[in-house]
């Protein structure tokens, strides 16, 4: 305590409590003290109770034997009494003063070891002739109590005062109690929270907003103990023992307040009651769908699909089953660290249902997507074709009006069925019933653009062509006859040819152009064979017409290509030229584009032993090349090793470029430049 804080103490209601017993017990001490040096300086200067005006007062206590004797004593020597009672006084005076204003330990207990002492011997000493004097024992025990009890209480006040450096060190020792209280407080919290709630990450699926709330307590919790902490380290830097003894009590009453136990309780039970709501959103209609809108049915999936093992326990668990034995591990207050276990097995048994599911939807929506890719060429084939011939063609090819014929109207109800039993989770079904529509798709395809080429033919004055082994001769039958109404021709299917008016009866490909038959073909005039199937027999049908052959659009048709044969001077004088290796470009296009779709980088390599051998015809290859090389924001390297198999055609797509997403750019303007 401080001159400055003297002020302070003394001014306030907490100043007052602290003059507590020591300076108490220091004021009685005194009395006795001044009473008798009152007297010692009244005697000195010879004043009498007479002088005084107090004989009443005085002349009682003057007629006590001992005290009428101890008087006697001090008149023998006056002196020595009154040397020893002002140094006793003085004593006594800095002891007070080394208590209430210096807090100086050493000093208050140096004076009151003097006070003593000097007390002591007055009394033992000076007084001590007073055991001879005829006084009653009485008298003498009260008399002689008195230095007695004055010196226990001078040395008590200076034991049991508040000395500033006791109470820091006092402080300091209970702050250190307190900081391993808080510590051992947030070690007992982690514990039970890891033993009640556990991992929160199990939790997180289906609860993300208790598992915040959970975070967000237990972050509070451990701000606390940190605000704790800092308020430690704030009161160890109080200077004042008082406030800060203060300090120290309200501090620990404030960690006296931390319950870990009963706050990890309450988070758990507001964490389970989301957990029961999660679980019940999460698991309660387990549904997976797919990219085509439909549902999965997940009782028909395999048994390692239909079931999960839950821990702690194993048990199999239906996937339909799990949101009622969750809930009914809840309510049985199993533990979260137990729920969460099942909760995260049984996240990761759905997503391998997600997993295995989405393979076989991806392995399917391949075909799909092929499939469906064919169709829509098919469709393109036959807004080519002139509108009389395009409604005979639709009815064969789309619209199923040949019983034999499978056209596009059947195909996407296969497609359908597929999709149910992929649903239905029939996997087998559904391969089979997909591996039907590639074929049927393909052969579909092969109709159409034989038919747009047979068209093309018909309208040029062609000579006969032999129908592919994968198309089916009633698929050309009906509409050849529209053609030949449609060109005033004569158009009969025998077996598996076409004949054409009266034209030449040699081999030869409807994907050769009329020029291709007097000039170089290609390699054989056989049907191509892209799949397997053979097409039936179908009775020669004729129909009869003029043989008028429009030159003016023959000259139309090779406009472009003439355009384009002025830049090209590679080629001889008996080249085909794009225009007449349309559709057979077409083909090999849509070839490569179909190759793409397998290919992951920028490179497009095709074996040209694959090719029917009606399409892969060198002219058709080199026009092909050509027109690839000048599409450079599309195609970046265009290498074809040789036209004659078993070489390779190889594309490399330009930067930034997809694979498929190019070649099908290239065969559109190709049709667009040429068609």
């Amino acid at each position: 305590m401080t001159d400055l804080d003297l002020d302070a103490d003394f001014g306030s209601g907490s100043g007052l409590d602290d003059l507590d017993v020591s300076v108490v017990a220091w004021g009685i001490a005194g009395i006795p003290l001044l009473v008798t040096f009152v007297q010692t300086v009244l005697s000195l200067l010879d004043w009498t109770s007479e002088t005084l005006g107090l004989r009443g007062v005085l002349d009682p206590i003057y007629s006590i034997d001992v005290v009428f004797q101890a008087a006697e004593v001090f008149k023998d020597q006056p002196s020595l009494v009154a040397a020893l009672f002002v140094l006793i006084t003085i004593a006594w005076v800095v002891q007070g003063a080394a208590m209430i204003v210096l807090d100086h330990r050493d000093l208050a207990f140096g004076a009151a070891g003097l006070a003593s002492i000097l007390y002591l011997v007055l009394f033992f000493g000076v007084y001590s002739s007073l055991f001879g004097s005829g006084v009653g024992a009485g008298q003498l025990v009260g008399f002689f109590a008195i230095p007695v009890i004055a010196t226990a209480l001078v040395g008590s006040a200076a034991w049991i005062h508040d000395w500033s450096e006791e109470v820091l060190e006092e402080t300091s020792g209970r702050l250190g109690d307190q900081e391993a209280r808080i510590g051992d407080a947030r070690e007992r919290f982690e514990t039970v929270f890891e033993q009640r709630i556990g991992s929160l990450d199990a939790l997180e699926p289906v609860a993300p907003t208790g598992v915040g709330e959970a975070e967000s307590a237990a972050d509070r919790f451990h701000d606390r103990c940190d605000d704790l902490l800092a308020e430690i380290d704030r009161i160890q830097r109080i200077e004042d023992p008082d406030r800060r003894r203060e300090e120290v009590s309200k501090l620990e009453s404030r960690i006296d307040s931390l319950d870990p136990e009963a706050e990890v309780d309450r988070i758990a039970s507001e964490l389970r009651r989301r957990v029961v709501s999660g679980v019940r959103t999460e698991f309660g209609d387990v549904t997976v769908r797919s990219r085509y809108g439909g549902a999965y049915t997940l009782a028909n999936l395999p048994t390692e699909y239909r079931e999960v093992s839950l821990p702690p326990d194993g048990d199999a668990v239906r996937t339909d089953d799990l949101n009622g034995v969750l809930q009914e591990r809840l309510d049985r207050g199993v533990p979260l660290p137990d729920v969460g276990e099942a909760i995260g097995a049984a996240a990761a048994h759905l997503d391998r249902i997600e997993s295995f599911l989405a393979d076989h939807e991806e392995r399917a929506d391949g075909t799909i997507q092929r499939v469906r890719s064919r169709l829509e060429t098919v469709e393109e084939q036959l807004d080519r074709l002139p509108e009389s011939v395009r409604s005979s063609a639709r009815g064969v090819l789309v619209e199923n009006r040949v019983e034999s014929i499978t056209g596009r109207t059947a195909i996407e109800r296969t497609l359908s069925d597929a999709t149910d039993a992929l649903h239905d989770c029939a996997f087998d079904e559904c391969e089979r019933l997909l591996d039907r529509a590639d074929e049927e798709s393909e052969r579909l395809v092969t109709a159409a653009e034989f038919l747009r080429a047979l068209d093309g033919r018909v309208q040029h004055g062609g000579s006969s062509v032999d129908i592919p082994a994968t198309v089916n001769p009633d698929a050309v039958a009906p509409v050849a006859e529209t053609m030949a109404e449609a060109h005033d021709t004569t158009v009969s299917v025998e077996d598996d040819r076409v004949r054409i008016g009266d034209g030449d009866d040699g081999d030869g490909s409807a994907f050769d152009s009329p020029a291709g038959a007097t000039g170089p073909t290609g390699p054989g005039g056989a049907a191509g064979r892209t799949s397997g199937g053979d097409g039936t027999g179908g009775n020669g049908r004729g129909v009869a017409g003029s043989a008028d052959h429009d030159a003016t659009d023959r000259a139309d048709r090779g406009g472009a290509a003439a355009e384009g044969a002025a830049a090209e001077d590679d080629r001889d004088g008996t080249a085909k030229r794009p225009e007449e290796v349309l559709d057979a470009a077409l083909y090999f296009l849509r070839e490569l584009e179909e190759h793409a779709r397998s290919t992951d980088g920028s490179r497009v390599q095709y074996q040209i032993a694959d090719l029917p051998s009606t399409i892969a015809d060198p002219d058709m290859l080199r026009n092909v090349e050509r027109f690839l090389r000048n599409q450079s924001d599309l195609i970046a390297e265009v290498d074809l090793q040789d036209p004659e198999p078993p070489a390779f055609f190889e594309v490399v797509v330009a930067d930034e470029r997809q694979a498929t997403t190019a070649i099908r750019t290239a065969r559109e303007r190709f049709t667009e430049r040429y068609g």
